[in-house]
């Protein structure tokens, strides 16, 4: 339900000058791990394949939140909230 929304918050920050770029850089480092040669071997196991991509992807967003400056966060935060 809020998918929409957190797709949105992602793209703003990332997209966003005040964002350092060390806080940029971990969504994209993350998606280079999930592309490396043992994360893709594990896609061979059926249920571990899976469970590799969203552990590292909501890590690494997480992570991304985590670096990025509060103020800027709940700023972006607001706007999506009132639909801007």
């Amino acid at each position: 339900m809020y998918l929409p929304h957190f797709v949105r918050l992602f793209y703003r920050l990332i997209t966003d000058d005040r964002v350092p770029r060390l806080a940029k850089m971990v969504p994209v480092m993350g998606l280079l791990l999930m592309l490396t040669p043992p994360a893709l071997e594990l896609d061979m196991i059926p249920i571990v394949g899976e469970l590799d991509w969203i552990v590292v992807g909501y890590l690494a967003l997480k992570v991304f939140i985590w670096l990025c400056p509060p103020d800027v966060v709940r700023e972006h935060v607001s706007q999506i909230a009132r639909g801007e």
